[in-house]
């Protein structure tokens, strides 16, 4: 038995040494560059599956969006290529009401997660397109940008890196990554369809259709579409009127610096 086993030991031994697999440095190099979060926002796996892909020629040196441009500006200098340019992004709320500032239909006792909650006929919620406020967004966060503050998720830009996870996570689409330039923008804070007086029934700071932005405005940036006021960045020039004239609250600025 003892012999058998040298033997097998042995033909291991020699097996690993012709079968095995030699990888490149380059690997381990690009891999410490890299956040290390596996965010999967660049569409792999891993992080390491990405490092592997990029010094096969697989993956630009700027894919990885969690590290932004100056992460790909180390690997394409150890890669000996072009970096690119990595927009950087961040994600933005689309609700701005409260949990005191909502309208509540019934007890909602299930598990506390905002996926349960919207697909068991939407908690306890009585509007179908807010926020639900159980934090899934938050959990999802693998740089601790999200936390929830009266039953909101309030997001760090300065943390967050556009990594995306939290958009997909919200069952309700309230997420959604927007491009990080360090000006201030006026944003309407509801994705609420319903006509107006349904709104504002079930939400305090519920858009109502009242179209008194879309009359102020000077720069002709504001629009309602399917009963929801919309603002046409490429016209805005934050002058603030609309937020301002807004009886709700349902525009406000937001800084994405």
């Amino acid at each position: 038995m003892g012999g058998l086993a040298a033997v097998f030991a042995l033909f291991l031994s020699i097996a690993h040494k012709k079968l095995k697999v030699e990888e490149d440095p380059r690997t381990e190099q690009v891999l410490g560059y890299l956040p290390g979060v596996n965010c999967g926002a660049c569409g792999r796996a891993s992080c390491r599956s990405l490092a592997e892909a990029i010094v096969k020629g697989e993956a630009l040196a700027s894919a990885c969006v969690a590290g932004g441009n100056d992460v790909g500006q180390k690997i394409a200098a150890l890669m000996g290529v072009e970096s690119g340019s990595t927009q950087s992004k961040v994600a933005v709320l689309h609700c701005g009401a409260l949990h005191s500032e909502r309208g509540k239909k019934a007890e909602y006792e299930g598990v506390k997660s905002c996926q349960a909650a919207d697909l068991l006929m939407g908690g306890n919620l009585a509007c179908g397109y807010g926020c639900l406020g159980y934090g899934d967004c938050q959990a999802s966060c693998p740089f601790d940008a999200i936390s929830m503050r009266g039953g909101l998720p309030r997001i760090d830009a300065a943390k967050c890196t556009g990594c995306g996870n939290c958009v997909k996570a919200c069952p309700r689409n309230l997420i959604t990554l927007e491009v990080l330039d360090g000006e201030p923008r006026y944003r309407v804070v509801c994705s609420s369809l319903d006509k107006g007086k349904k709104a504002r029934k079930v939400c305090k700071k519920a858009c109502i259709a009242c179209g008194l932005c879309v009359k102020v405005c000077p720069f002709d940036a504001c629009e309602l579409q399917d009963n929801l006021a919309v603002i046409d960045e490429r016209n805005c020039q934050s002058c603030g009127v609309c937020a301002q004239r807004c009886p709700t609250g349902a525009i406000s600025l937001n800084s994405l610096c």
